[in-house]
């Protein structure tokens, strides 16, 4: 390689560097410039879809309205000083970018062209200029960027809940049983039974039970073997009062190291440990829900949200049969709205 060429090879690398500099300072400026909009712009979105969920029938997580009170009131008070103190250390800096940036592209058609003597004369001032720009943007910018990123954390939380919410109410819009009087539902997730068929279906956690609805295709028509119409039935597997279950954990499934969860229920229910295959981020938010009905927190939000009177926390009564008058001495599980007399068989209703 001639000495003209290792020049020219030179100015080159130093002018993508020069480049690099630049880009990451408009980097830096475009980042500020698009988190306050996902901020602005969820703002907007948060209250809405709340709106809607309740509009649905869905009243669990009352913390939801407190969240995205705080976090509006908090943007209000915080947009204008965040959008001030970009149009006064930021934006003034896009126009000095980008004629550093001009500059360094007709440097790069001077090389290209042979005249190395000019660039040299001004490559090593026009890499100082990168790089100090490079630091101002970024410094200025990690000043915005520093509350918007704590804002937008919480944002995400309260986005996160109400997917979840959104993802219930959809769900339980399609569910074959009904629901009893005071129950409502809390969460909903599709995944797959790995006892028995194994089917596919979905778990629902409400205030009072879990339920299992398992689901397969039917074939209503075929033409040529093919199947030209089908339908999908849900049939109930699982119904149980939530009280029912003693525990919930997360673990592997199957043969393979799939993520799920095992139901363990009461030892006098006499029913057997339960695995389901679901997603790993779907069993922790199962334990969550799960942990957050039999705590009673469920119930105090639902009723808070609904404009219902919040119960009193249970105290301990004899249940006893209307008809002959015999105490029930088996456990009353919570979400059990009522129990079969062991002495005459009639219906006991629980008040739960």
């Amino acid at each position: 390689m001639s000495q003209a060429e290792r020049q020219r090879a030179a100015l080159l690398s130093q002018l993508s560097s020069v480049e690099a500099d630049l880009s990451h300072a408009s980097g830096a400026i475009s980042d500020v410039e698009s988190k306050m909009a996902r901020v602005e712009g969820a703002m907007g979105y948060l209250p809405s879809r709340l709106t809607n969920v309740r509009a649905r029938g869905y009243a669990a997580m009352g913390h939801l309205e407190k969240s995205t009170e705080l976090l509006t009131t908090k943007w209000a008070d915080m947009a204008p000083l965040l959008k001030q103190a970009f149009l006064n250390s930021l934006q003034p800096l896009v126009s000095q970018i980008h004629a550093l940036d001009g500059e360094a592209g007709r440097v790069r058609s001077e090389v290209n062209r042979g005249n190395i003597s000019y660039a040299q004369s001004v490559i090593t001032r026009l890499a100082v200029d990168a790089s100090s720009m490079r630091n101002r943007a970024e410094s200025e910018a990690s000043k915005i960027s520093a509350p918007l990123n704590e804002l937008w954390s919480s944002v995400e939380a309260v986005d996160r809940d109400l997917r979840i919410a959104e993802k219930t109410v959809e769900l339980t819009s399609r569910a074959s049983f009904p629901f009893k009087e005071n129950e409502s539902p809390v969460l909903a997730v599709e995944g797959k039974i790995m006892t028995g068929d194994k089917s596919e279906g979905t778990l629902h956690l409400t205030n009072q039970r879990f339920v299992f609805e398992g689901q397969r295709e039917v074939v209503l028509e075929r033409k040529l073997f093919i199947a030209t119409k089908k339908k999908t039935e849900r049939t109930v597997l699982i119904d149980q009062p939530i009280g029912a279950l003693q525990e919930i954990s997360k673990g592997r499934v199957g043969l393979i190291a799939w993520t799920g969860i095992y139901l363990r229920f009461k030892p006098e229910t006499r029913l057997e440990e339960t695995p389901f295959d679901v997603k790993g981020w779907e069993a922790d938010v199962i334990m969550r829900f799960f942990n957050y009905i039999v705590g009673g927190e469920a119930d105090r939000d639902i009723a808070t949200v609904k404009g219902l009177p919040v119960k009193a926390a249970p105290t301990i009564q004899v249940v006893r049969c209307p008809h002959c008058g015999a105490p029930y001495t088996r456990e009353v599980y919570r979400g059990q709205t009522s129990v079969q007399c062991e002495y005459c068989g009639a219906s006991i209703a629980t008040g739960a």
